[in-house]
């Protein structure tokens, strides 16, 4: 007959220290992702309007219909464009359409500004 020994158990009631570590892991990239994700997101929803942008500047070289129209998008989508951030214009054959924006992250011990930046270039008419 064979007689095994049995690991210790902790008390109940007690958390052992590797989950404890496990889970402050884990709240603290749940915390990160749900500081860094938006941004992102916003970054990549502007994506199509900035070149719809650039599409209705060609055909219809109103500039400042444009300008307020893609205001109005990033609006909806959270981000607020300064009007100086925003560069529409014709470089050579092509219409260029250039969006710039910050975002401060601020998380515990950790401080940064993101710098997001957009550019949709489309042939000229």
């Amino acid at each position: 007959m064979v007689v095994r020994a049995h690991a210790p158990r902790a008390p109940s009631g007690l958390v052992r220290p590797k989950v404890l570590v496990v889970l402050l892991v884990l709240v603290g990239l749940g915390l990160a992702a749900s500081k860094l994700i938006p941004p992102y997101w916003d970054y990549l929803s502007l994506q199509d309007p900035v070149k719809e942008a650039a599409i209705a500047y060609a055909r219809h070289g109103k500039e400042a219909e444009v300008r307020t129209e893609l205001m109005a998008r990033a609006r909806q989508v959270g981000v607020a464009l300064d009007e100086e951030r925003v560069d529409i214009g014709q470089e050579g054959s092509l219409i260029v359409v250039r969006i710039a924006w910050e975002v401060p992250l601020e998380l515990p011990l950790y401080r940064r500004t993101l710098h997001f930046r957009i550019e949709k270039t489309v042939p000229a008419p």
